[in-house]
């Protein structure tokens, strides 16, 4: 299975499609390999524990689910910070992450009674709670893994947005996953009769357990991948040509952060600017290096070196196609500077575009407006007439406006590529206009 590429795929950072037999190999880790075989040797405490059936299975059962999910969780959570191995993991735990297990039950008791509701409401409504739950899941799950938040893994438009962000690599992750839940249930019915009753329930266990693992393993590295679109931060690594080994000091990033502190509480901003200048200079499609350098220039007073660098940045965040970090910028530069404009006035129409993309729509059309008389010569300007009448009728329902757009286009633009799509689309609004 492969994907299209992604403009705003971190480089260097091997797609989690391409690393499939790593995630198998993953639970075979000595650490992850003990700790299932410890539980899966614990469920034996059912034949012992003075407590009548089923609850005796039930009290074991849930005690060891309880403390592997927890396990799970904090592989995906280390795997997520781009520490792929047990052997680059932190020692120490994380107490805010002691809770996941029972968020995570919570999110599937709720899920299952907006089921429950809408089976009883009609076949409908049934079938689209379905298919939210089903889509949904792997997103919560990553949702509540990065925020710890029980009501943000349960918000609709954060699951979007978390879906939005990946891409349609997310549905490749949802096959993925749907084809190891099949293939652990697959495995643990050709061992039900070939193992002895007494061994049974160790070995259902530790099945369960390992492509367990696996799942929670690969959605972590998909926020590994992802993590600059999801926000998050990463732990700074030494790639290798398989995907990515940890240096010596796991917490690099942690530790240039601490020297860039130093610098400034010493009153050494401009060593640190030109040490953070160096590093985007070096590597100029590092996001987190652009950041780190734009803002010890809000700090500084070198006001042509922010506005210079400020647009360069901008840039690249949209070619990464981060719209909440390039529209932000934007924003903030412009409270800064009001004349701040990016580098090229076509750029205009792709911060557009971005912020139409994050639901700003007033902040879309304000930065096109006037852009044909601003830019006479340009040669986005039908672009520009398009996507105005786009977000007009699609995004604020305002179709005159948007018939008038269109009209404009077709009487100044009839041959370019353009047209034939803002023909349709005139049609479309002149049909509704009639029709209402």
């Amino acid at each position: 299975m492969s994907f299209p590429a992604q403009h705003s795929k971190v480089p260097d950072i091997l797609p989690f499609w391409q690393r499939l037999p790593r995630f198998f190999l993953y639970p075979l880790h000595l650490e992850p390999l003990l700790y299932m075989l410890f539980l899966s040797c614990a469920t034996l405490l059912v034949h012992i524990v003075p407590v009548p059936f089923p609850f005796d299975f039930l009290v074991v059962f849930f005690g060891i689910m309880l403390a592997f999910v927890r396990y799970a969780y904090k592989i995906l959570d280390q795997t997520a910070m781009g520490l792929l191995t047990p052997d680059q993991h932190q020692l120490h735990d994380n107490a805010d992450r002691t809770s996941l297990p029972y968020k995570q039950f919570g999110i599937f008791i709720v899920m299952g009674a907006v089921i429950g509701l809408a089976q009883s409401a009609g076949g409908l409504f049934f079938g689209a709670a379905l298919i939210y739950s089903t889509l949904s899941m792997p997103a919560a799950t990553m949702i509540l893994a990065i925020t710890r938040s029980f009501w943000a893994a349960l918000n609709p438009f954060a699951v979007m947005r978390m879906m939005t962000s990946i891409g349609l690599p997310y549905l490749g992750l949802l096959a993925f996953l749907f084809l190891l839940s099949a293939s652990q249930g697959v495995l643990q019915g050709f061992l039900m009769p070939r193992v002895s009753p007494w061994l049974s329930l160790p070995a259902l266990t530790f099945v369960a357990m390992y492509f367990m693992l696996i799942m929670f393993n690969m959605m972590g590295y998909v926020i590994y991948q992802y993590h600059h679109q999801l926000g998050v931060r990463v732990q700074k690594t030494h790639r290798t040509h398989g995907g990515v080994k940890a240096g010596n000091n796991a917490a690099i990033d942690d530790d240039e952060t601490d020297s860039y502190a130093e610098l400034i509480s010493s009153g050494q901003i401009d060593k640190a600017l030109d040490q953070a200048y160096e590093e985007q200079r070096v590597d100029p499609e590092n996001v987190a290096a652009h950041d780190r350098y734009h803002k010890l220039l809000l700090l500084s007073e070198h006001k042509e070196r922010l506005l210079s660098h400020a647009r360069r940045y901008l840039a690249l965040l949209l070619n990464k196609g981060l719209a909440v970090e390039a529209t932000g910028l934007y924003r903030a530069m412009r409270d800064r500077v009001p004349d701040f404009e990016p580098e090229k006035p076509a750029q205009l129409l792709r911060l557009a575009e971005a912020a139409r993309k994050n639901r700003d729509f007033a902040l879309a059309l304000s930065l096109i407006k006037g852009f044909d008389k601003r830019f006479p010569r340009s040669d986005e300007i039908p672009e520009v007439y398009f996507f105005a009448a786009q977000t007009l009728c699609e995004n604020l329902r305002q179709d005159a406006a948007a018939r008038q757009i269109l009209a404009t286009l077709l009487e100044r633009y009839p041959s370019h590529p353009v047209s034939g799509k803002a023909g349709q689309l005139l049609s479309a609004l002149e049909k509704l206009a009639k029709a209402s």
